[in-house]
């Protein structure tokens, strides 16, 4: 069984004994272009995107701006690596990051080929796991139990919340929003999304319990 399938399989088990209904976003992997990027290349076509693409400025957003070098996109997938200069002078080191794995408004990157990238690479650094619901959250209950952060922008209150600081060490950070404005749908739609870190596929459980008490709060 592929490193994917292991990882999915463990989320189905969790939602079967827990009657949650999560499911992978976003997928993150640290890697070493020596070894993987000539594997990567023959799958298809990954093109250089520009300095001012909407892409490269939303992932200087997510993560650390001075690290990102370059971003290159294969083909016309929500499917990225950026170079990072983490390792400087060397610019061996790069991340892979996998968007949009479930959604409502467009098709996702195709499974296989997602397959075929984490075996290449052979890890999963962190993922994105969600979960959806048809009503507004209610924040107010979970800000006795977490410091949850409303964005702000230029004095515009947006109906997207943090929490930076969670319960599982495993957890970096939950994310609460109003998908449906997001992504222009025409029904009632609530994403609750955790950034989990994976040192182990087995201990999975740990964070997604932590999530589903957040989750029952709401």
């Amino acid at each position: 069984m592929s490193i994917l399938s292991n990882l999915e399989e463990e989320i189905k088990e969790f939602n079967l004994e827990n009657n949650m209904t999560f499911s992978i976003d976003t997928i993150r992997t640290k890697f070493s272009k020596e070894y993987k990027l000539e594997h990567l290349k023959k799958l298809g076509n990954w093109h250089k995107l520009k300095k001012n693409s909407y892409i490269i400025q939303k992932l200087k957003r997510r993560y650390v701006d001075k690290e990102i070098t370059s971003v290159y996109q294969f083909e016309n997938y929500n499917i990225y690596y950026y170079n990072s200069n983490e390792d400087r002078p060397k610019y061996k080191k790069a991340t892979m990051v996998i968007f949009g794995m479930k959604q409502y408004h467009k098709e996702p990157p195709p499974y296989n080929l997602i397959d075929k990238i984490i075996s290449i690479l052979k890890d999963i650094t962190n993922i994105d796991i969600c979960f959806d619901m048809n009503r507004k959250p209610n924040i107010k209950n979970i800000s006795s139990y977490y410091d949850v952060k409303q964005y702000i922008k230029k004095g515009l209150f947006y109906n997207t919340y943090y929490i930076n600081e969670t319960l599982n060490n495993m957890i970096e950070r939950i994310t609460i929003y109003d998908k449906a404005y997001k992504n222009k749908l025409d029904f009632t739609l609530w994403r609750i999304e955790a950034k989990i870190i994976i040192p182990n596929i087995k201990v999975l459980a740990l964070p997604l319990h932590e999530l589903k008490d957040l989750i029952n709060l709401l």
